[in-house]
């Protein structure tokens, strides 16, 4: 086996695994719980991402673009980038505390879920620890071990879900103790194994370091926020526009997509690290435009393969979500142009111009919120995936268009055609009922294993993964 194949699968594995164990996670909760309490479950999780946007003030990115340059001092490095998170962690949990009542309105309807927001504020310094673990393992480019905690963290919220379901109350509560209970063990562990060895000491602390990595982060996080908007605006929408019963059909619907996701995870968690030392070493664009156009091929078929197959999904997903599958169509857009967006827009990280990401989520993020408003009146929870689906077109060409100005010129035909194909299935498969929708899905997957069977042809694609040559 080369080394190619070796690394992409030490980290395809964990994010595998993990994908496979959250998918087995859907359906014990949907089978113990309705729509509506996974609804409520939902607006944890959300909880959970928003801080995190706040409170990493993009140190995590800056952590990760000046780890090349200070493998010799990682030490100062990890200090100086987690102090600042860890800090803010701390004064938002104890906020949150405080607040419990108010928050707890905000989350779930109600001023009694005292408990689930001291959960929340409990987990997020563990969440930080967690974080830049992984990150130093990530950028080490260590797959097998950086898989084996994502695998532990995924097992370890599926057995206390089953746990609690059973011996404690069949709500939203157990999902919520269950995911607060997994993020601090992780965290605790990877404390123990990383971090633990790398001392915090006063002298260490560098403003200037800080500083550096800050003029790197902090315009990531208008960013961010704006990003935010695009994977958690709609259930923010709907949870006010709509019942918690259509948020919980929406978050199942989500769910769907992580089929996709993975290989989203598997390919970016390798792509960074290989991207900047490439960069580093000079490789010419042409380089990083190939790799691109295969990424695109497969993220196209592998999102006709999951439509194509959506019935499977509604059986496992069980009779109360089964509508699921009638909204989880245009969120494919999510991970499709996410993941083609990392190969086509990482000129903005290499000119360092991280400025321009504003610009291309604020265009995506404006989109987003005009088009939830327009369209969940009319569609609800479909609604809400077509709106989340056009505004990621919206991101994908932004950031897209931008890197090309600023790095290298590549040719935009087979993007345009992706995008294209994508939307036109999605779209049958919104609107249309029958058998349509899957013949025309699958007169496009053939034509898709035809065009894959070109490329390997013409560019020996077979005999570069063996050699390893696309990533060396």
């Amino acid at each position: 086996m080369t080394k190619f194949f070796k690394s992409i699968g030490s980290f395809s594995l964990g994010p595998i695994v993990g994908a496979i164990l959250s998918f087995l996670t859907v359906p014990i909760i949907t089978h113990f719980i309705s729509p509506d309490e996974y609804g409520k479950a939902s607006m944890f999780i959300l909880a959970q991402s928003t801080v995190s946007t706040v409170i990493y003030l993009g140190m995590d990115q800056s952590f990760v673009r000046e780890f090349n340059l200070m493998k010799d001092n990682l030490q100062k490095l990890l200090v100086n980038a987690m102090i600042i998170p860890l800090s803010l962690s701390l004064i938002v949990g104890l906020g949150s505390i405080i607040l419990s009542d108010k928050v707890s309105r905000i989350l779930f309807g109600t001023y009694n879920e005292k408990m689930a927001v001291t959960a929340l504020a409990l987990l997020l310094p563990f969440m930080v620890i967690e974080t830049f673990s992984l990150l130093k393992i990530r950028m080490e480019e260590r797959g097998l071990l950086y898989s084996m905690f994502t695998i532990i963290l995924k097992a370890i919220v599926l057995v206390l879900t089953v746990i609690l379901f059973l011996s404690y109350e069949k709500s939203f509560r157990s999902v919520v103790y269950a995911a607060a209970m997994g993020e601090i063990l992780t965290g605790m562990i990877l404390y123990f194994v990383v971090i633990r060895k790398y001392k915090f000491q006063r002298t260490l602390l560098d403003s200037k370091l800080q500083y550096r990595m800050l003029k790197f982060g902090l315009p990531l996080v208008p960013a961010f926020a704006v990003g935010w908007i695009l994977t958690s605006m709609d259930k923010v929408m709907l949870r006010t526009m709509c019942t918690y019963d259509e948020l919980g059909l929406y978050s199942a619907a989500f769910k769907i997509v992580s089929v996709l996701s993975v290989l989203q995870a598997c390919f970016t968690l390798y792509w960074t690290p290989v991207a900047y030392r490439w960069y580093q070493e000079e490789k010419p664009g042409s380089q990083y435009e190939f790799v691109s156009k295969i990424i695109a091929i497969l993220m196209t078929g592998v999102c006709l393969g999951v439509l194509l197959f959506k019935e499977v999904v509604a059986i496992i997903l069980g009779s109360s979500f089964r509508d699921a599958i009638n909204i989880f169509p245009f969120l494919l857009l999510f991970p499709v142009l996410y993941t083609l967006s990392e190969t086509t827009g990482i000129g903005i990280g290499f000119k360092r111009k991280t400025g321009y990401n504003i610009i291309v989520t604020l265009i995506a993020g404006a989109s987003n919120i005009a088009l939830n408003y327009l369209l969940i009146p009319v569609f609800n929870g479909a609604g809400a995936a077509i709106a989340t689906g056009l505004s990621y077109i919206a991101f994908f060409w932004g950031r897209t268009l931008i890197s090309r100005k600023l790095w290298h010129k590549f040719d935009l035909k087979i993007y345009l055609v992706v995008n294209i194909v994508v939307l036109a299935n999605c779209a049958v498969h919104t609107f249309m009922d029958g058998l349509v929708p899957y013949l025309v899905t699958s007169f496009f997957l053939i034509g898709l294993v035809a065009v894959v069977i070109i490329y390997i042809r013409k560019f020996n694609l077979i005999g570069r993964l063996k050699n390893g040559e696309l990533f060396r």
